[in-house]
């Protein structure tokens, strides 16, 4: 017995009618933690552990790289289209530009709609949120301001009911509103104060360091001895230390500038540059087929595709979950809250061009016309689409925080998609930090989790970093549910949701989250509908069973 078996134990299940019964074709349906485990990994681990194996690796990864050694080896995949709807995304990275979508009904920068799908040249996706002349938006009010500009003349007049929904929703906005003004004002003078001493401390130790290229060392090696010196060093170092340099002060500045001009400004009209009516449906005559403009603000997109679909075995940056992941660019989402419209129309564009998964990396509190979205997500399933989305990033317990959009019911009433997923992140401890400390979670609206904290990525312009968020474990799961439909196109959306929940694996650990302000330890297996994380292996040894089941 090797040393791992101190730590674990598997609950095993066999599916004789699926493969051969033999221990490389086990399914792990339930992983026992007998002792907390705090994983320490080596560099070159960290940088893919989300595909490695519980229990060969004491990692809680997906168990991709066992799949693909004993279960792909010798098959034959299709391609599946994933749509992303997120921002604008770098379609020329190296290790994403083979793994693009291509219309190819499409002729390209002909100004004509060639496939009369409505939309002309969108040879590689849609952008909602530019125009025909090519400008983009890039800034948006945040949902609950546009809540607010939008009800704010209804509910200022002294009859109102202060009793209907309507109006508890508009004091829930305001509230929040005058929260994050007080905030965004107080962080807006720290940015500047920030910017003052820096200036102020490289102009007093210009004379000691007049290239301006501080390091700690070079610090250190000025005399601070009765000249005033001191403080201006400390300051300095504390700066270098936390690797703030003018450059990225600047850009604290900028952003926080941005919060209170354009996100928090109630007067801000972002859609004057689409020239379309936001309430309006039927008003489609507007976006652009520029999907990887401005990447150097909109990096999110990159970092999804890369789990998504990262070109697997180039000796590149990573490898994402398959290569027959293509992705198709769907533009909806801006710095800011995404519109309920370009939501909407983004689903169905995505469902009408041949999508197969969507996957959905965004989430807000307030929605205008929620509606319109949920009438989306019943197209998708009536197309036999998987909808995919993130469970979002607020520590928030969703049966309590119960609005939250989209989602596939409405304040926790009956669901009306049997299509539509909403994920929530891991860690790679096998301790009470495996649910990371951002996760939201919810037995009623959580369906599964996946690796989401600390995973190495793809960045614009070619970058890879470490990420976290729930953003990129939605990724992984459409990832997956791509996987499945490569290698098993017979099985339907509804199959494949019901497959990711049911192999995925459970954890006997306990999880700890915030109860009023207080700590609580609870079962991890709580915390979501399934109460597992998907396990790609597990994944094809039930798609397979089910799939020869059906012949």
């Amino acid at each position: 017995m090797n040393h791992k078996s101190f730590y674990l134990f598997a609950v095993i299940l066999l599916f004789s009618n699926c493969v051969k019964n033999t221990s490389e074709h086990l399914f792990f349906d339930t992983v026992i933690v007998t002792k907390d485990r705090k994983n320490k990994l080596l560099e070159s681990t960290v940088r893919k552990w989300q595909h490695k194996d519980i229990i060969k690796d004491t990692i809680p990864g997906i168990s991709l790289d066992k799949a693909y050694k004993n279960l792909l080896h010798d098959k034959i995949g299709k391609n599946v289209i994933i749509a992303l709807l997120d921002s604008r995304i770098d379609i020329n990275h190296e290790d994403l530009q083979s793994q693009i979508w291509h219309n190819t009904l499409e002729i390209p920068n002909n100004n004509i709609d060639d496939d009369n799908n409505g939309y002309i040249d969108d040879t590689q996706g849609w952008n909602f949120l530019g125009n025909k002349e090519g400008y983009n938006m890039v800034s948006a009010q945040y949902a609950y301001v546009r809540y607010i500009a939008a009800n704010r003349e209804k509910f200022s007049i002294d009859s109102v009911d202060t009793f209907s929904k309507e109006y508890i929703d508009f004091h829930r906005a305001m509230s929040l509103y005058e929260k994050e003004q007080k905030i965004a004002k107080r962080k807006l003078i720290t940015a500047e104060n920030s910017i003052s001493k820096y200036t102020e401390s490289k102009i007093k130790l210009g004379t000691y360091i007049p290239d301006g290229k501080f390091t700690l060392e070079r610090l250190k090696n000025i005399d601070t001895t009765g000249n005033g010196l001191k403080p201006y060093v400390e300051r300095m170092a504390f700066f270098v230390e936390h690797k703030f340099t003018e450059s990225s002060l600047q850009d604290i500045l900028k952003t926080r500038k941005r919060r209170i001009n354009k996100h928090l400004n109630i007067e801000y009209n972002e859609r004057i540059i689409l020239g379309d009516d936001p309430s309006n449906l039927r008003d489609i005559e507007y976006g652009n087929n520029n999907v990887f403009s401005d990447i150097d603000q909109f990096t999110h997109s990159t970092r999804v595709a890369g789990l998504i679909a990262a070109t697997r075995d180039n000796n590149l940056g990573i490898d994402g979950i398959s290569n027959h992941n293509k992705i198709m660019p769907v533009c909806i989402s801006p710095l800011g809250d995404e519109h309920d419209k370009d939501i909407a129309l983004g689903i169905r564009y995505a469902v009408d061009n041949g999508a197969k998964v969507i996957n959905m990396s965004f989430g807000k509190t307030f929605s205008l016309h929620k509606e319109w979205i949920f009438d989306a997500l019943r197209y998708a399933a009536k197309h036999d689409v998987l909808i995919v989305s993130s469970a979002g990033n607020g520590s928030l317990d969703l049966e309590k925080e119960n609005h939250y959009y989209p989602n596939d019911n409405d304040n926790n009433g009956e669901e009306f998609s049997d299509t539509f997923m909403l994920i929530g992140a891991i860690s790679n401890q096998l301790n009470s930090d495996l649910l990371p400390y951002f996760s939201n979670y919810g037995k009623t609206d959580v369906d599964l989790f996946a690796p989401g904290h600390k995973i190495y990525t793809t960045f614009p312009k070619n970058n890879y970093k470490l990420d976290s968020g729930t953003s990129l474990a939605a990724g992984i799961v459409s990832g997956v549910a791509g996987l499945i439909r490569s290698y098993y196109p017979d099985l339907s959306a509804i199959e494949v949701k019901n497959i990711l929940m049911e192999s995925g694996t459970r954890y006997n650990i306990k999880a700890e989250i915030t109860v009023d302000d207080s700590k609580k330890i609870v079962p991890f297996s709580s915390l979501s509908k399934s109460g597992r994380v998907v396990n790609a292996y597990n994944a094809l040894l039930m798609a397979e069973a089910i799939s020869k089941s059906k012949k």
